[in-house]
């Protein structure tokens, strides 16, 4: 019976999702829906129209905004850190219909679950 117990969690362990990977994915598909299941109650983003703390439903109005005029061509993530406090986050270069953005995100764990708790995207100038 343990060892029947062992294999369910191990299975278990494995078919749970990842945030950090889901957030890539959903980041290079302009998936707002596939990011709003990680924020945060708040969520700080940062546009190159300014920098504001948003509410989740808040959050996923802003970011359907940005990206139906940037359609997301790729997202390439770049670095990914982490610190030992339970925090981890992710840099990577948004590639859009109107340029590329440097973009970065940051988990914190609250619980048993990684939250979202920032969004920055910052155009990069022309070369």
């Amino acid at each position: 019976m343990g060892s029947l117990l062992l294999i369910g969690g191990l299975i278990m362990s494995f078919s749970v999702a990842d945030p950090f990977a889901n957030v890539v994915t959903a980041l290079g598909k302009g998936n707002v829906d596939g990011l709003a299941q990680y924020f945060d109650n708040m969520i700080e983003i940062n546009l190159p129209t300014g920098t504001n703390s948003y509410s989740k439903s808040q959050a996923v109005v802003i970011l359907k905004e940005f990206f139906s005029t940037n359609t997301v061509k790729s997202f390439k993530l770049i670095h990914k850190g982490s610190s030992g406090e339970g925090s981890s986050y992710g840099i990577g270069s948004l590639v859009t219909s109107q340029g590329t953005y440097r973009t970065t995100f940051s988990f914190h764990q609250k619980g048993n679950n990684f939250v979202l708790q920032e969004l920055r995207f910052e155009k990069k100038k022309s070369e």
